[in-house]
């Protein structure tokens, strides 16, 4: 299998930037595009040269696709997968794997009976510099990792095509849109320290006159904790300017810190930098790569490609994916009932 070839769902700022990153990546092909409006047809023709089609049911049969990357509406995505699936493609699902417990479980069952690759489009996973953390985390090089502390200030979410990222029924919850990335993250630091035993979430709105819900808040944070006394902190406002994520780990012997900023340019110059903390020194230390969404989506899509070609194993499973919707929704729950979840 020289070529692997790309069906490519939803056709949106960010399904343009998969086709991108798809073109880029040796040994890929973006075989065909489904888009939901005839203005974003158009634009895909003029842009990719692949088959256009305006409904993802004609795109998943076609027998000259072998991957469907999807990046539709968050309710979308067990209907597609699962189309996908059950037509025997592989699928890159975009974050957050679906928006219910339940929904997620069918299309990890759809996988599994079609015995197909499924990656989860958790896109910090595939950035040197946190790779490096959790390596650095995992080797003992900050002791025991005690408290990880991840805040994100950036501005509100586009409303998406239709507004469908301000409908909680079409989107879920906001937490699933960010927050679920952290989630994921900080899960996969400290999965040396087990899984995940309480949640415990706050929120609000900026605009006092807005009524609260859980489902949108302007300002998240939730404490993530760990039977052993380890927690997790993560934090979010979209009330501020662009990105500024910054994370912080704590272990008995070391802090390690990351820092990303992009107030002007995402995609080009973003500024980051790794450093340790120890015995009282400060040191920078070297990152390979440019870590942000743009560039880590061409290694997610090359990890798949790699996965399906040669058999690598995956760098993310299903079950984890489904592990991150699930404390985003349990994170809601605390936010609506106002108490500590206790998690199975």
């Amino acid at each position: 299998m020289d070529t692997l070839r790309f069906g490519l769902v939803g056709y949106g700022a960010w399904g343009s930037c998969h086709a991108q990153a798809i073109r880029e990546t040796p040994g890929c092909k973006l075989q065909a595009v489904c888009a939901s409006t005839e203005d974003t047809r158009q634009r895909a023709a003029a842009e990719t040269q692949a088959a256009i089609h305006s409904d993802f049911q004609e795109l998943v049969v076609r027998p000259d696709i072998d991957i469907v990357d999807i990046v539709v509406p968050n309710y979308l995505h067990e209907e597609v997968a699962c189309a996908a699936l059950e037509n025997g493609k592989h699928v890159l699902l975009e974050k957050p794997m679906s928006i219910t417990v339940a929904s997620c479980d069918r299309i990890i069952d759809a996988a599994r009976r079609a015995q197909r690759l499924l990656l989860v489009g958790h896109e910090m996973r595939f950035a040197n510099m946190y790779v490096q953390m959790r390596e650095m985390i995992r080797s003992g090089q900050i002791g025991d990792p005690r408290y990880v502390l991840i805040d994100l200030w950036r501005r509100p979410y586009r409303p998406g095509s239709g507004g469908w990222r301000r409908d909680p029924k079409r989107v879920g919850n906001w937490t699933l849109e960010e927050p679920v990335h952290f989630f994921d993250v900080a899960a996969w630091f400290l999965d040396s320290v087990g899984s995940p035993a309480t949640v415990y979430a706050r929120g609000n709105r900026m605009d006092l006159e807005l009524p609260f819900h859980a489902e949108v808040c302007d300002n998240f944070t939730a404490v993530m904790g760990y039977s052993n006394g380890t927690y997790a902190v993560i934090t979010q406002t979209l009330a501020a300017v662009e990105h500024h994520l910054s994370i912080k780990i704590f272990g008995s012997k070391a802090l390690i810190r990351a820092e990303w900023h992009a107030e002007l340019d995402r995609s080009e110059k973003p500024n980051y930098f790794l450093e340790m903390s120890r015995e009282n020194k400060l040191e920078r230390l070297p990152v390979e790569g440019t870590p942000g969404e743009l560039f880590e989506l061409r290694e997610e899509i090359a990890a798949l490609a790699h996965a399906v070609r040669d058999g690598r194993p995956l760098p993310i499973a299903p079950e984890e994916g489904r592990r991150a919707v699930m404390l985003c929704l349990e994170s809601q729950r605390s936010m609506e009932t106002g108490t500590v979840v206790r998690l199975t």
